[in-house]
């Protein structure tokens, strides 16, 4: 406030207000919750932006598998998540910061369709022209990988947890950067297409 800032947008998780033992993040640093609550306590004008997973987090566990072959290996098939691009992230961001609309919200931000594992990797397939597909490990294979890659218990636990409990509901889709932006979010289709580079064994 000294420097004459006015308004903050802090950027949060969609499952803030979820058990710390399905976030993931919070047991690599992430604090969500607790940035979020020094946003409102701030005494500035705040925005908090709830972002789901990111789509590029999907290219970075997956695009070395794809590279490798048709079979991309994972837990829990019918995982559902509706996936969001970074760029409507920040243009929802620059919306914050430059107009009055959004001003004290805590706002979720999907992606405009829910997906399971099995369905994003036939997506990424489509894409390619390949005969991709998705084949389902058991959690604890995972775990393990997860702790042979220097990740910790707890890190591990929760991935495993924030997946499993989405097993059996689709994912929530908000819509709100359409209603933001005044378009469509990103589709998942898309953003493989504008990074199919990801996924070719060069």
């Amino acid at each position: 406030r000294r420097e004459g800032v006015t308004r903050l947008v802090a950027l949060s998780a969609i499952n803030a207000d979820d058990d710390f033992s399905r976030q993931p993040s919070r047991f690599r640093g992430d604090r969500n919750k607790e940035v979020e609550q020094l946003a409102v306590d701030s005494g500035l004008e705040w925005v908090s932006l709830r972002p789901t997973v990111f789509i590029t987090n999907f290219f970075g566990m997956w695009a070395p598998q794809i590279q490798a072959g048709d079979v991309v290996n994972g837990p829990y098939a019918t995982a559902s998540t509706a996936p969001i691009v970074d760029r409507d992230i920040s243009a929802v961001a620059a919306k914050a910061l430059l107009t009055d609309e959004l001003i004290g919200r805590k706002i979720p931000l999907t992606g405009p369709q829910a997906f399971t594992n099995t369905e994003m990797v036939e997506v990424i397939g489509t894409v390619l022209g390949r005969p991709l597909r998705y084949q389902e490990v058991p959690a604890e294979l995972v775990r393990q990988r997860f702790l042979g890659l220097g990740f910790s218990p707890e890190f591990a636990d929760a991935y495993i947890a924030f997946l499993e409990a989405t097993v059996s509901k689709p994912a929530l889709v908000t819509h709100e950067v359409e209603k933001i932006l005044g378009r469509s979010a990103q589709t998942f289709a898309d953003a493989v297409s504008a990074h199919q580079d990801l996924f070719i064994n060069h």
